[in-house]
């Protein structure tokens, strides 16, 4: 029973679906709403002519019309001026980028000048003060931290000469001379130490 009462809704609700689809189209007679009723097209103009004119060449325009002395003169004179001023407008850019590469040229060897004499200044003015020369490392790593727990800036600096390897103790480096100079005298005072001062590095 039950299967018989599925089969008669389920045809139901077929024919309700196709009833739905097909009666407004079968009802309807009016027309479809993308059919052009009318046209944008304006009317053709009472006076139009389409007949072509012809163009009058240069012999002819030269042929017809008078030949006037003062219109070519003129016409030399404005062509004369527009190459001046294309030559004036390409001599000047020419001399403005000759200007700008010797500017160029002249920066950069003013900066090579600086750097050179900034390298020259360095390398001449930095010294150092030379306490002593040990054959022993341990010699001259104890004199070393006694100078850094005095307040020295020192350090020990190998040496290899002929295969031996000595330890240099040294102060320093100092810009001024006078400076390793005044150093090392202070060095004599407190530390009563003797020692050279020798260029660095």
């Amino acid at each position: 029973m039950e299967q018989k009462l599925k089969e008669r809704l389920v045809g139901a609700a077929v024919l309700v679906a196709v009833a739905v689809i097909f009666i407004p189209i079968i009802l309807t007679d009016s027309p479809e709403p993308d059919v052009i009723q009318g046209s944008n097209i304006p009317d053709k103009p009472d006076n139009f002519s389409s007949r072509i004119i012809p163009i009058l060449e240069n012999d002819e325009k030269s042929s017809s019309t008078s030949i006037d002395a003062n219109d070519i003169q003129a016409e030399d004179n404005q062509e004369k001026n527009k190459k001046n001023t294309v030559r004036e407008i390409v001599v000047e850019k020419v001399i403005s980028t000759d200007d700008i590469n010797a500017e160029r040229n002249s920066t950069k060897k003013d900066k090579r000048k600086k750097e050179d004499e900034v390298k020259d200044d360095v390398g001449l003015s930095a010294w150092i003060i030379q306490l002593g020369s040990f054959t022993s490392e341990e010699n001259a790593q104890s004199l070393n931290e006694k100078l850094r727990e005095s307040g020295y800036p020192a350090f020990v600096e190998p040496l290899k000469t002929n295969g031996q390897i000595s330890y240099r103790v040294r102060v320093g480096p100092e810009i001024k001379r006078s400076e390793a100079e005044s150093l090392l005298k202070v060095l004599k005072d407190k530390m009563d130490m003797e020692g050279i001062i020798v260029s660095y590095p």
